[in-house]
């Protein structure tokens, strides 16, 4: 976050994937108690980005992704047709390596167990969703990730004004901190954050802790954009700490991330609505734009190319 330069945006088509949930049961199984000790905090849902955020990474094969994406939509499609409450956004890769990342949003583990159940009960009433799943995967994808963060109400900048529903690009970096300096990292946001507020940074951003999927201690900094060209703000914002104070105040954040961080990588994504399922309530925040990913789809067979494409839901990540 503190050096936000060297991005290099590239063109390429439209991919996909869908995100299911049974690696995200897991992972509630898994750090469960984790999730009990942030929950405990608070009663109800606070405004601004989920408390819980899934995130599935699938890196496509080259020369696979005009494939991948009319599966996944076929899919989404389908969920949107049968009204499975099971819901995503899709997103694709504009720098790094080409693949497409998946977000899953919970306000509670409650939220994220009904989900699975839900998820449970597509399969029954459509097995065949499992097969277009498998498909997708096997022929389109190699490396996989799915990692499974908790939002840390305190870091970040101006996190409760993010709004997931406008969001077309996302500014995502993942942070890996020195064992034992988390408190390094944390100071390292506290004084990006005060001096983001220096600079009338408009660009908001939410950290999440990391608690499944990758080594810990991690952390994922999210920043949602409306459009490519708030990416002017992030490198604006850089520009104007060079100046504040004389440059004292992005020496010092620099020094503190030396101390906190260990490796860190910072990636471009565009959102893809047609291979998205969001709920009504999400959509309501843009309806125009989730229009594609609301939309009603045909019934399976009465249009050649669905009912070519066997329907999928499988052993892969989804919210």
């Amino acid at each position: 976050m503190v050096d936000v330069g060297g991005l290099h945006v590239k063109s390429k088509s439209r991919f996909t994937l869908i995100i299911f949930l049974l690696v995200v049961f897991l992972q509630i199984v898994a750090f469960s108690s984790a999730m009990q000790a942030q929950e405990s905090s608070t009663d109800s849902p606070k405004p601004g980005p989920p408390k819980f955020l899934n995130m599935v990474h699938q890196e496509i094969k080259p020369g696979r992704i005009g494939a991948y994406d009319e599966l996944e939509s076929s899919i989404a499609r389908i969920y949107s047709r049968e009204n499975v409450p099971v819901f995503w956004v899709e997103l694709e890769s504009m720098t790094g390596p080409s693949e497409v990342l998946h977000l899953n949003f919970f306000d509670s583990s409650e939220e994220m167990a009904k989900s699975m159940d839900a998820f449970n009960a597509a399969l029954t009433a459509h097995p065949e969703l499992l097969q277009m799943s498998d498909r997708l995967l096997q022929e389109n994808t190699s490396n996989g990730t799915t990692v499974l963060g908790v939002r840390r109400d305190d870091m970040g900048y101006r996190a409760n004004t993010i709004d997931f529903s406008k969001m077309r690009a996302l500014r995502l970096s993942t942070v890996f901190a020195h064992p034992g300096y988390e408190r390094a990292f944390m100071e390292t946001e506290w004084s990006l954050s005060q001096a983001s507020e220096k600079v009338h940074a408009q660009s908001a951003w939410a950290v999440y802790e990391v608690v499944g999927g990758l080594p810990e201690p991690s952390f994922v900094i999210v920043t949602p954009m409306q459009s490519l060209q708030e990416i002017d703000d992030i490198f604006q914002t850089n520009e104007s700490l060079k100046t504040t104070e004389g440059g004292a105040l992005q020496q010092h954040l620099q020094e503190l991330a030396r101390i906190a961080y260990g490796t860190s990588d910072t990636r471009l994504f565009s959102v893809g609505p047609r291979m998205s399922h969001v709920s009504k309530k999400f959509a309501a925040g843009d309806p125009d734009f989730w229009a594609p990913a609301t939309a009603s789809a045909a019934p399976v067979g009465a249009g050649k190319s669905e009912k070519a494409s066997p329907k999928s839901f499988g052993t892969t990540p989804r919210p």
